[in-house]
């Protein structure tokens, strides 16, 4: 059976008597048949009061993250949160222990970026004396997230009694005031690859003070808890035959492996279906295109958003359904450029064509280059893992996809583009946020702890900024599908 990161549960203890004067707390171990268990002093405190006033039997909440701990006594409710910090947004979501039901899930802009969208800008403030400052913005957003899903539900924060946190190495670093300086230079050494157990008044959280936080573990600097926490959500490394994940963000993390080994790489993709290099980009959410296409005959965009909202950007999967409409309908040809028959503007000095009029969405030549960089950058670091270990994508039994491209995109436009192999759109699987799905698992399944060091010990690492078999395929990936489109079924 299941035992979920934190439990609630019930104690009975026989009262004291004269020939049995145990203390309160050696008698409290003795009813839950353990020894193994540690309490703060506040608690401890007040545990001889409570017991007696409820008459010798207790709602406690215990902590099974190393050491057992009661982090609760007597609780009302049984919440908890799975966290997923990003470094563009952090998004979350409340579990009821109880019912095991989940709430949706809230995303939030990460407050650091006021301070730097890109994460390298970030870095070098921290190092610049300004880690303080980022971190108590972090910690400041986390807390508003922690509101926004206390209220959706109706309860206390208090009532929250442990938190689960995918993130990269460097928002992990950062959520800890750890210093950042070392993980972007040669040779990429974090200050810790796990952290110790913590409460949350340890870090200024807004939930219970002794509730637990969890961390999930890095592996190095480019590949953080939120993709250990994406292996476990796919389940890559319990596979007998070679799969693959994917993982698009800020960067396209990728994973390949089995139940005996796993090997990671990243490359850039992330920024063109967000707000990043792509202008026009946006998070799935209200406003958001989802859905494009051009019809000829009347030489304008139909569209799509998310919630039937007015437009006010492009999310991932209606970047990708742009980029193969103009591709398809010969608006671009193969390198991105437009075509004579695209009608464009001209947009302070470059070529641009307009989507919708009335919102002022419109897509410039640079903004598609930048996007079939992108393009190339994830392809051509899945192409190089998978063969680095002698498969071919034939040989690989499933591609999970998550984050940006992991929620609603168009799989047959994203191959027609070059972005995924040529396959049978059943070999892939779109699992959204799995940074944040095994976060949820976890709180619900703490033996899954124990899977996520078996993950840290079968992890390897390939470098893409120093892989000659990467620069040499970059170039062609680059062309719609590719240069060379048998590169794209090997």
């Amino acid at each position: 059976m299941k035992k979920p990161l934190v439990s609630l549960e019930r104690v009975t203890l026989p009262p004291p008597s004269p020939s049995d004067k145990r203390a309160d707390w050696e008698r409290f171990k003795d009813a839950l048949g353990t020894e193994d268990l540690t309490i703060s002093t506040d608690l401890l405190r007040k545990l001889p009061g409570l017991l007696r006033k409820q008459g010798f039997q207790l709602n406690t909440m215990i902590s099974h993250f190393p050491p057992r701990e009661v982090i609760s006594l007597q609780p009302e409710n049984a919440y908890v949160i799975a966290l997923d910090i990003g470094s563009t947004n952090i998004t979350g979501s409340l579990l009821d222990l109880k019912t095991g039901n989940r709430s949706e899930r809230i995303t939030l802009r990460n407050p650091q970026t006021e301070d730097g969208t890109d994460i390298l800008t970030r870095i070098h403030l921290a190092s610049s004396g300004m880690g303080d400052s980022l971190s108590e913005k972090l910690i400041r957003g986390i807390n508003l997230l922690i509101s926004d899903l206390s209220a959706m539900a109706g309860i206390d924060n208090l009532n929250i009694h442990a938190m689960a946190v995918s993130a990269n190495t460097v928002m992990s670093h950062f959520l800890l005031n750890l210093p950042v300086e070392n993980l972007p230079v040669e040779p990429y050494v974090p200050v810790a690859h796990r952290f110790p157990s913590l409460h949350a008044s340890d870090l200024g959280l807004t939930i219970n003070p002794h509730g637990l936080i969890y961390i999930f573990p890095n592996a190095g600097s480019y590949v953080g808890g939120d993709i250990i926490s994406g292996i476990i959500a796919s389940g890559v490394h319990r596979g007998e035959r070679p799969s693959v994940l994917i993982d698009v963000g800020t960067n396209a993390e990728i994973v390949i492996g089995t139940k005996d080994w796993l090997l990671a790489g990243a490359g850039a993709a992330g920024p063109a279906l967000e707000d990043g290099i792509f202008r026009a980009g946006r998070q799935a959410g209200k406003g958001s295109i989802r859905r494009i296409e051009y019809i000829p005959s009347e030489r304008i965009f139909r569209y799509e958003t998310i919630d039937g909202d007015n437009p006010t950007g492009i999310c991932g999967s209606g970047v990708v359904d742009l980029v193969y409409e103009l591709y398809h309908n010969g608006l671009i040809d193969r390198r991105g450029r437009f075509t004579e028959s695209a009608g464009t503007f001209d947009l302070q000095g470059e070529p641009a064509l307009e989507i919708v009029r009335d919102a002022g969405i419109h897509v410039t030549e640079r903004e598609i280059e930048n996007f079939l960089r992108s393009k190339a950058g994830m392809f051509t670091a899945l192409s190089v893992l998978v063969h680095s270990v002698g498969l071919g994508f034939q040989d690989i039994e499933r591609f999970y996809i998550s984050g940006a491209l992991g929620t609603g995109i168009p799989l047959k436009k994203a191959i027609a583009l070059g972005m995924l192999p040529d396959l049978p759109v059943e070999r892939f699987l779109l699992l959204g946020n799995t940074a944040l799905s095994g976060a949820e698992m976890l709180l619900q399944d703490a033996s899954l702890i124990e899977e996520v060091e078996e993950v840290l010990g079968k992890i390897t690492y390939m470098e893409m900024n120093t892989s000659a078999e990467f620069m040499q395929d970059f170039p062609s990936a680059r062309y719609i599908p590719h240069a060379d489109p048998e590169k794209l079924r090997d």
